[in-house]
């Protein structure tokens, strides 16, 4: 095929118009067109766009310099090329498509596909196909295909597309409900998680108000942070979502507007958090709280909570009130609180590193019994418990716990306690005379072994693990000898005093006889702060011994753990931890041996 001549005339091979044709069709209206099919030809090639003629069958009848350049083609028109051999071969089914219904209707047609390209890869177009010699019904045999590139525009307009499905799948992973709201109310963009929330079908067009879209009773706080938002303020409220057959759900909705070019609002961007679980867990503690407050105020306990890293003390008004005290003068200290305590009881209730120490290894609550002084001078006793708080590393942080006074239980115990001794003046001095020591007021050997008899076979019943222990007052002797016995039996009425002041209310000290004491601790297989409590409060009387080598009274103590006390006698018990005394008096004195039992 041959390209036209300067005369604007075809060449002999040109399928365009069939030479012989032209010259059996001598009507003039066959010349008319003809010469309408060369001028259209002349103009194509005018074209600096892809350009081509085709018949009713879609069949090429010309391609212009420009097409052919395109799609590598040196002639101009081809008998078996069609249409379809330009086109990409994924958009010729809707090119073809195209085309039928343009021949159909016979109008002009506009449509975007991309073209074949012998230069790599295909460009996008937009063809416009146009009918050239239109019939009275419509009907056509020639059309003019004229393309436009857009590949630049389509191309920007494919990453657009891209970009906005990728955004909009960022948002449909978020499991926060992310809704764009127009500055009308309307809704127009709402990710998966706001359709699930609300009840609106992910495929939904949205545009539908989004304030009906809520429940009633946060509609109004709604509106107002939406109010706020349009001015471009940042607002938040608390909602809501409540759906048929679904639990409700609370929510912390913040609003921030959409500032276009100018700083004003274009839109407000919403996010919506699921605060649910926090929302149960708030509501949780207050009834907690109001359990507690209830408890607390029928029960005449007053509660306080101590830090103890920060040594920062909290009352609640019924703490205050049992303490005599003004709540509006509040007391934030260890320090602070002391001086309403009583002198005789004031160290062992605040000291609390100590405590604290004990506690921990005993893996027990806290619990103590003391007097405090109210302003007016009336002395009460008071009971205080508590639960020590421990972070992950197993230290101490905080204790909470109650104080409730027991004065008057106290008092109408000790007046039925005179009541019932003297009623039983002989059998209680008896009785005193046969379990407690008379030098020292505490417990005696025979208290000793019947109550270690018990405490065996309570021990064999529940498993729990026991602590059995001997404890003998260093070169006792000799302090007789210098300072005589009245100053030794002193010495043991103070030693036994403080001794019997370290045991809690589950332990039992006793005076073995002469300068030796024994004691029981009960549920405890880690003895060792009580015993360097017991040697740290006996040092603290500083009882002065120049025959000592410490220059004071010291103990030396042996202790036997038993984690079973199945088949064993309190005589076997006490001949166990007398021999781990004997190592500590050999390995020195003023020391602890312990020992573990084997089972």
């Amino acid at each position: 095929m041959s390209l036209p001549n300067k005369d604007g005339l075809i060449g002999k091979e040109s399928n365009l118009s069939d030479s012989s044709a032209f010259v059996q069709r001598s009507a003039p209206e066959v010349e008319d067109k003809a010469d309408a099919s060369l001028t259209s030809v002349a103009l194509l090639e005018l074209l600096q766009s892809p350009a081509c003629l085709l018949n009713g069958a879609g069949s090429v009848t010309y391609l212009n310099a420009a097409w052919r350049e395109r799609a590598g083609l040196i002639e101009a028109g081809e008998g078996h090329l069609s249409l379809a051999h330009l086109i990409h071969p994924e958009d010729r089914y809707a090119v073809l498509f195209q085309f039928r219904s343009a021949i159909t209707t016979g109008d002009r047609i506009d449509f975007e596909c991309r073209l074949q390209s012998a230069r790599g890869a295909a460009r996008w177009c937009l063809l416009s196909l146009q009918p050239l010699n239109k019939g009275m019904e419509g009907g056509c045999d020639d059309w003019l295909c004229a393309g436009t590139d857009i590949h630049k525009l389509k191309s920007r307009e494919i990453d657009l597309e891209r970009l906005a499905s990728i955004q909009t799948n960022m948002l449909d992973i978020s499991v926060d409900c992310i809704k764009l709201i127009s500055l009308d109310g309307t809704l127009m963009h709402m990710n998966k998680a706001g359709c699930h929330a609300l009840g609106v079908p992910e495929d939904s067009p949205f545009g539908m108000p989004w304030l009906p879209l809520l429940p009633d009773d946060v509609r109004e706080a709604g509106e107002q942070a939406l109010t706020s938002a349009r001015t471009g303020v940042f607002a938040r409220f608390p909602g809501r979502s409540v759906l048929p057959g679904r639990k409700a759900q609370f929510w912390d909705n913040m609003l921030t507007p959409v500032m276009g070019p100018g700083g004003q609002p274009t839109a407000v961007m919403c996010v919506s958090r699921e605060v649910t679980a926090e929302q149960e867990a708030l509501e949780l503690l207050r009834e907690s709280e109001e359990r507690l407050a209830i408890a607390a105020r029928v029960g005449g306990l007053g509660i306080w909570d101590y830090h103890i890293q920060r040594d920062e003390l909290h009352c609640d008004e019924s703490w205050y009130r049992i303490m005599g005290r003004d709540p509006n003068f509040p007391i934030r200290s260890i320090a602070e609180f002391r001086p309403f305590i009583h002198p005789d009881d004031v160290d062992r209730a605040t000291e609390v590193k100590q405590n604290v120490a004990e506690l921990i290894a005993a893996k027990r609550d806290y619990a103590i019994t003391f007097r405090i002084i109210r302003p007016n001078g009336d002395v009460r006793w008071v009971r205080s418990a508590a639960c020590l708080v421990q972070d992950i590393s197993g230290t101490a942080i905080r204790a909470i716990g109650f104080v409730v006074d027991i004065t008057d239980a106290w008092r109408g115990e000790l007046a039925l306690r005179d009541a019932n001794r003297a009623l039983e003046k002989e059998k209680t001095s008896l009785a005193r005379q046969s379990l407690e020591d008379p030098l020292t007021g505490i417990a005696n050997r025979r208290y000793l072994d019947s109550e270690l008899a018990r405490i065996c076979i309570h021990a064999s019943e529940t498993g729990e693990a026991i602590c059995v222990g001997m404890i003998d007052v260093d070169h006792f002797k000799a302090y007789n000898d210098r300072y005589g016995h009245m100053e030794g039996d002193a010495a043991l009425r103070q030693i036994a005093s403080a001794l019997q002041s370290v045991a809690w209310q589950s332990d039992f000290v006793a005076r073995y006889g002469g300068e030796e004491f024994a004691f029981v601790l009960t549920g405890m297989s880690e003895p060792v702060p009580i015993l360097e409590r017991f040697a740290a409060v006996v040092e603290k009387l500083a009882i002065v011994h120049e025959g000592s080598p410490t220059g004071y009274l010291t103990i030396s103590c042996g202790c036997v753990v038993f984690h079973s006390c199945a088949n064993l006698s309190p005589i076997l018990l006490l001949k166990a931890s007398d021999e781990t005394l004997y190592e500590a008096k050999t390995a020195g004195r003023n020391c602890h041996i312990i020992r573990v039992a084997s089972t």
